[in-house]
């Protein structure tokens, strides 16, 4: 059900200055309508600031509202392929973002791969905990920095791709295998950072 822990990965030679820790977070939800569905699950990976190995995981699926569970979009099952026994007793909304801000606390950076839907699904499941927001207002998207990345090195040639281009297409790029549980919350947060040490490591 949940998964909490405290590692240090392999490093990848960065020497950064980034102000604050990097939190890269990913979620998975039953749909994209705020008003039918809600977050299924919450994981995020603390970064080390100046070397930008993992110093903290977190993840957890989220107990759903019945009545929201049966409005879950096919498509996005398909996607993040939770069940419902996986969640069934899951904690319930509050407890599992009480525990993420528990874990973390908010002195750090957001990242998400792309934040738009993440964001909006993460502040509405705070607002309908009734929980305060205390996070900097500040973040920033991987997906905003992996563009221009793979435009300097004229890779954007596919037609498919020049418009938005998912994890899968990084990894190919990377050469990095693809994990069997991709689109898992915590899975991708981890893949997610290993793109990026690669990107920061090649933009010096």
């Amino acid at each position: 059900m949940m998964l909490k822990n405290m590692s240090s990965k392999a490093g990848s030679g960065f020497a950064g200055n980034f102000k604050k820790d990097i939190l890269l977070i990913d979620t998975e939800f039953s749909g994209f309508d705020l008003d039918k569905h809600e977050l299924l699950q919450v994981a995020a990976v603390l970064l080390d600031k100046k070397t930008l190995k993992e110093k903290k995981s977190f993840s957890t699926y989220i107990r759903p509202t019945p009545s929201r569970w049966k409005h879950r979009s096919r498509g996005a099952m398909a996607v993040n392929r939770i069940t419902w026994e996986q969640v069934k007793g899951a904690p319930s909304l509050k407890g599992a973002l009480k525990m993420f801000d528990n874990t973390f606390g908010h002195n750090v950076i957001q990242a998400f791969y792309v934040g738009y839907n993440d964001k909006r699904f993460l502040m509405d499941g705070y607002r309908r905990a009734g929980l305060k927001w205390q996070f900097d207002y500040h973040y920033f998207e991987l997906w905003g920095l992996f563009y221009p990345f793979l435009a300097v090195k004229n890779r954007l040639s596919s037609v498919k791709d020049f418009a938005g281009f998912g994890i899968e297409t990084m990894l190919k790029i990377f050469k990095i295998p693809q994990p069997k549980n991709l689109h898992d919350a915590l899975t991708d947060c981890r893949v997610e950072a290993d793109i990026l040490r690669k990107v920061i490591n090649q933009m010096k």
